[in-house]
Parts: structure tokens; sequence; C-alpha cells
């Protein structure tokens, strides 16, 4: 496969995140970058391609807003086949198994990332068609 060379700036901090993990890896800087983008786009576009899917959503707060998460959730009842809440320290971790469309569990993902101090992960385990 064919490389290309471009610039990006990025901030200092991250840059210095990204060479710590190059080092520890054993890497150099453009793999930790190529692989992180990978991971990222696939992450991004998988949801985009129309079929069922079944997933793990992890969504991480600040436990503040511990029941506009819990609507989240319940508005999509049908999609979330069992769903767990858990406290470490200062925040909450939610995990649902869901199955739906892949169209609904990306209307789910953006209603739970415009939510303040909320972080959200879906992780696809099996395309069902």
């Amino acid at each position: 496969n064919m490389k290309r060379r471009f610039g990006i700036s990025l901030p200092s901090d991250m840059v210095e995140k990204i060479d710590k993990l190059a080092s520890i890896l054993r890497i150099d800087r453009s793999k930790v970058i190529e692989q992180m983008l990978a991971d990222s786009i696939e992450d991004r576009t998988h949801l985009l391609n129309p079929h069922k899917c079944r997933g793990i959503l992890i969504v991480v707060s600040s436990g503040k807003n511990t029941h506009i998460i819990s609507e989240v959730f319940e508005s999509y009842g049908e999609c979330v086949k069992t769903r767990t809440h858990y406290h470490s320290g200062d925040i909450c971790i939610d995990i649902g198994i869901v199955e739906a469309e892949s169209k609904d569990i990306l209307s789910m993902k953006r209603d739970f990332r415009r939510l303040k101090d909320v972080k959200e992960r879906y992780l696809p385990f099996q395309c069902v068609r």
C-alpha cells in the first residue's frame, strides 16, 4: 500500500504522549499515529454501513448527570438488551449490551456525545447482517 506524507499540527502535550507511547511500544511515531488513525477510522465508519450489529456501549460520566444517561438508555429500550451501572470513585460507568440497526446505534452514540462530561465508546462484536 503506497504511503503519502503530509503535515499536521498537534498540541505539544499530545506529541509528548505519542512519543512516550512510541518508546514503550518500540515503534516510530509515524507507526503509532498510523495505528491510532486506523483504529479511529474503523470505529467511526463501522456504523455508517447499514447493518444490524451487536456490541458493547460504554458510557463514562462525572456522576452529575446519571438520570440523563438513564433516560438516554431507556429511550433506546429495544436496542439495549441489558445494562449495568458501576461507581468508581467520583465517576459513573454504564455498560450496555446493544443489538440494533447501525443507524440506531449511531444515533444513541450521538445522544450520549451531546451530554456534558460524558464519554462513550462502542465496541462491536458481531455484525448480524
